[in-house]
């Protein structure tokens, strides 16, 4: 099939005018103008940005053009809705307020044309600049000139047409508020040489200026003919229009400040009104000072005001920044009559769609599940501020396009063929998949092929193996046709391809649906996905479109989205408001009950200009209930203290310490000694087999299989609680007999005790033939390394699957299961708590054995009343190591968890810093002021205290005062011996205070 049509985009200057007088006019300010902007500030300039300049967007659903192209008759060029011509007005005000001119521009407000003395023709004085400029556009469309003194015999030429054409910009391939963008930048490919005159962007910006006029056809595509948009836009002004309260200034492009690098241009440029710049010179430097070359291209006197551009170098003139990119211009030897001599600005580029100011959560990571305050750090000029809470679960989930429930995606397609597709022959399982075409050859918007997408509305957490996991059929599309399939880990701002894309077969496709599964990147912030069908345009280049042949099935054709090793963040309530500092973390709040041993992610974003940016860090907080145990997850191999929330009524608990010894076992089905498994299997065979030629040790293996038509599951597992490490593989061997091609074996790994099962390893059946011997098998368990899990072994039949027949050589035989470089769940040993206990220590006299560095550790809490042990509280996992911290964070995270404030802070508001307590091995939380002993040995005034442990990360001090103002350690001395330590210091006059001062080294 033939590529698309494609044809240069181009923009027309104009001739210059000279002006002989100033006559001021006035706008009234409104959602389309009036506007100002302070570029100093990075975050006015954003919001600035989606506000106005975002507003427009969204333009070509509100053209309307009532015109037809196969006619030159009157009113052939139709009209567009007054939404689009507002739309225009504000993109023009929106630079001419980002660049300091008065933004006041008025679009198609039903001024008439300029008719000049010498116009060789001239229409109705009565033509309105609108009237001429939509007949230009179309004049431009129909013969692809963009001249301004177009001959009469020009296709769809009037005398309307000619005078739009003499006094506007002029572009084929651009429209309404793309056209203006195009302008402004003064950079597009396939444009003449001239347009280093800047002249377009020069009379937009004409600081005088009050009144335009827009003429826009739309484009389009029919028949495989293919028609440009179409803009003239009326600039040109009359000499009655002018507004010259402003006095005169420098126009500058891109101008002072901050500015959103989108925009940029290759060439920049600065006018003023009667300037001569045919000597001047233009400087510029980076951010560190150093000189850049730059080429002056243009010193053109007309065209607005009088100018001078200049080519920058390619670092200078991108287009994408992920940082902000800071230039220093300097323009020298201007010279005219009251024309300043030189002007110097800074211009720096920046990403309007990302903040450097990002809002971040604090608080206790800990809350108890009645909730807890949390602060909000600030962003300048934000309309508001929102709090996100977001559950991460582990819960799998399977995205295949069904009715029900709704897929979780995000549906970014043209809407003109079915995303959601029941096309026979590309669904993989139930009844529909996701797919991407292209709807046509040519977008007359992008002037090319419209890429097509979708993307995932999860939130991925993936593990150290995290894998995407999906099924795919390509249809009908050539090797130009892509799909990507990325992943963004910053809200979607920056994408990154997962894969190298996938690209088309050509006529045939695929026969069947092909299996992916992309590795997903583990780090701090949860990652997005995406599929993006794209076209790479080549000579003699062919594709496939949907408008070509609906019937067709083409593009690709995607089913069964899922991820393994990943969990995701599960969205809960929010709080938002503007100036929001703080807001309260509970059952309310969150949308769902808290519960200890959840984990929730706490973010918060801003709101400028109406867009939401993407959210800040988590707070990563863990609820805790009654009897759930918080601290270091990384005691010391000494040990320990870890706060509970007491059991109401409790008279006393039971700590029971679980510790952990290597996993050396082999699971054979013999029967000395027994297997450590759980049989689920059907009455009408035995698990433990046998058969000769099935048994790789032993006498025995097991076996598994589906012993009746409508038997579906059978399994067995594994009575072992295991915690592997990334390097641990699950081994056994296996052998099928008999068993239907619909069967499935499948190793599978519960990370809740069995509450749970996930796939980690399938094997389907092989009809009627045996294998010729057992074979080993190997399973990586990274993704579930260092978390507890349980495994089985399951027989499943697949959906409208059918069995075989059920005799002794049906099943599939599984023998010597072994797990590599892990840990299992061995002793336990349990201590009586007190009842009036909130604080317990884990040490080798809890555990019943020394605790060992690196190897996990199980604790957990049940009360007692009247004598009868109650239920279990949570599981608190830690791993001990014998690099702890040290000073005063070692006893805040291992004596004291949970100790909130930081060495200057008060937990139990007593006056004491958490410090002076640290030094003097006080309680931090108890509220009590132990009192110094006060002595007055002759000439002295002494105090002291005891001293259990003497701190060598401080120095121990005092001093003095006599009016509580002014503080001396001068005479000062420090004694520490025999446990106890004492300051003296000289005896005043007068009154005398002593305190102490602890400092830390």
């Amino acid at each position: 099939m033939p590529a698309p049509w494609t044809r240069p985009l181009r923009l027309l200057a104009l001739f210059p005018l000279t002006v002989s007088a100033w006559i001021p006019g006035v706008g009234s300010p409104e959602v389309t103008r009036g506007f100002s902007v302070d570029t100093s500030q990075r975050n006015e300039v954003i919001s600035f940005y989606q506000a106005v300049y975002m507003a427009s967007e969204g333009y070509w659903d509100r053209i309307n053009w009532t015109g037809v192209y196969n006619s030159t008759a009157a009113g052939a060029e139709g009209t567009v809705s007054a939404a689009f011509v507002a739309d225009v007005e504000r993109r023009v005000n929106y630079f001419r307020a980002m660049c300091g001119v008065k933004a006041n521009v008025q679009v198609n407000s039903g001024a008439a044309v300029r008719i000049q003395a010498g116009d060789p023709h001239v229409p109705p004085a009565t033509t309105l600049k609108s009237e001429a400029a939509q007949r230009s556009a179309l004049m431009i469309v129909r013969s692809g000139s963009l001249s301004h003194n177009p001959p009469p015999s020009t296709t769809a030429w009037t005398t309307a047409a000619w005078n739009g054409n003499r006094n506007g910009n002029l572009a084929l391939g651009y429209y309404g508020p793309g056209a203006v963008d195009a302008y402004f930048k003064e950079d597009t490919a396939g444009v003449s040489g001239w347009n280093v005159d800047v002249g377009h962007r020069r009379w937009l910006l004409f600081q005088w200026s009050t009144d335009f006029a827009t003429g826009d056809t739309p484009g389009s595509y029919a028949g495989g003919v293919a028609r440009a948009p179409s803009n003239s836009l009326y600039v040109v002004p009359q000499l009655a229009e002018f507004d010259t309260s402003l006095g005169t200034m420098f126009e500058v492009y891109p101008p002072a400040g901050y500015f959103p690098a989108p925009l940029n241009s290759p060439f920049w440029s600065l006018s003023y009104p009667g300037a001569d710049f045919s000597t001047a010179t233009v400087t510029l430097r980076d951010a560190a000072m150093a000189v850049e070359p730059v080429t002056i291209v243009s010193r053109l006197v007309g065209l607005g005001n009088n100018s001078i551009v200049w080519q920058v170098p390619e670092e200078a003139s991108v287009e994408s920044v992920g940082a902000d990119l800071t230039w220093n211009v300097t323009v020298s030897g201007i010279q005219g009559v009251g024309v300043p001599t030189e002007h110097s600005y800074q211009v720096t580029f920046i990403d309007p769609n990302r903040l450097d100011e990002i809002p971040v959560v604090t608080g206790d990571p800990a809350p108890p599940v009645s909730g807890g305050l949390y602060q909000v750090g600030s962003a300048s000029g934000a309309d508001e501020v929102e709090a996100g809470m977001f559950l991460r679960r582990t819960t799998t989930w399977t995205e295949g396009a069904e009715p029900d429930p709704a897929p979780a995606v995000i549906d970014r397609t043209s809407g003109t063929y079915a995303f959601l597709s029941t096309q026979a022959g590309y669904v993989y399982s139930g009844s529909r998949s996701f797919r991407l075409t292209f709807p046509t050859y040519y977008d007359p918007l992008i002037n090319g092929v419209p890429e097509q997408s979708f993307e995932l509305d999860r939130e991925l957490v993936p593990g150290p193996a995290g894998t995407l996991d999906f099924k795919y059929r390509r249809g009908p599309m050539t090797g130009a046709s892509k799909l990507a399939v990325e992943y963004s880990n910053d809200g979607g701002l920056v994408w990154s391809d997962l894969v190298t894309p996938i690209s088309g077969l050509g006529n045939s496709g695929d026969s069947v649906f092909q299996s992916a599964s992309l590795p997903l990147p583990a780090g701090a912030n949860p990652l997005r996905v995406r599929f993006r069908l794209f076209y790479v345009p080549t000579p003699g280049g062919t594709m496939y479109s949907y408008e070509a042949d609906p019937s067709l099935a083409s593009g690709i054709f995607i089913d069964d989205i899922t991820t393994s090793g990943c969990d995701w963040l599960e969205p809960g309530g929010t709080v938002r408001a503007p100036g929001l500092t703080s807001f309260t973390f509970d059952s309310a709040t969150a949308g769902i009950g808290l519960e200890g041993g959840q984990e929730w992610w706490l973010r918060a974003r801003a709101v400028l200009g109406g867009h939401e940016f993407p959210y800040g860090p988590a707070l990563v907080v863990n609820p805790v209930g009654p009897l759930q145990l918080t601290g270091s997850p990384a005691p010391p191999v000494t040990g320990a203290n870890y706060r509970f929330i007491p059991e109401p009524g409790a008279e006393s608990y039971l700590f029971e310490v679980l510790n952990l010894q290597p996993a050396s076992w082999t699971e054979g089905a013999e029967t000395l000694p027994d297997p450590a498994v759980s049989d689920a299997t059907a009455a009408a065979y035995d698990l433990s087999s046998s058969r000769a030629g099935f048994i790789k040790n032993g006498a025995a293996s097991f076996r598994l299989g589906l012993s009746d038509p409508a038997d579906d599951l059978d399994h067995f597992g594994i009575e072992r609680t295991i915690v592997p490490s990334v390097s641990s593989e699950l081994r056994f061997w296996t052998r099928r007999g008999k068993i239907s091609k619909t069967n499935f074996l499948h190793a599978e790994i519960s990370t809740d005790d069995g509450g749970s099962w996930t796939s980690a390893w399938s094997l389907a059946g092989n009809g009627n033939t045996a294998d010729g011997s057992m074979s080993q098998r190997t399973v990586p368990l990274a993704a579930w390394a260092g978390v507890p899990v349980k495994f089985r072994f399951a027989v499943r039949k697949a959906e409208g699957g059918v069995n075989a027949v059920w005799d002794g050589t049906t099943g599939v035989w599984i023998d010597d299961i072994s797990v590599s470089a892990a840990s299992e769940f061995g002793a336990t040993h349990e201590t009586a708590v007190d009842g009036t206990a909130d604080l317990i220590r884990l040490d080798a006299a809890a555990a019943g054995q020394a605790l060992v560095a690196g190897s996990m550790v199980e604790m957990r809490l049940r009360p007692v009343t009247g004598g009868v042990p109650g239920g279990w509280g949570p599981v608190t996992r830690v791993v001990p190591t014998a690099l702890p911290l040290a000073g005063f964070e070692a006893w805040q995270a291992y004596d004291f968890p949970g100790l909130e404030f930081p060495f200057d802070g008060d937990d139990d508001a007593d006056g004491l810093a958490n410090g002076v307590e640290y030094a003097f091995s006080l309680n931090p939380w108890d509220g009590l002021r132990v009192p110094d002993d006060l002595a007055l040995p002759a000439g002295r005034l002494e105090i002291s205290r005891d001293l259990p442990v003497e701190r060598t990360d401080l120095s121990y001090g005092a001093e003095w005062t006599d009016d509580l103002g002014t503080w001396s350690s001068a005479g000062v001395v420090i004694d520490i011996s025999g446990g106890r330590i004492s300051a003296s210091a000289p005896k005043g006059a007068g009154e005398r205070f002593i305190r102490w001062k602890i400092t830390a080294n």
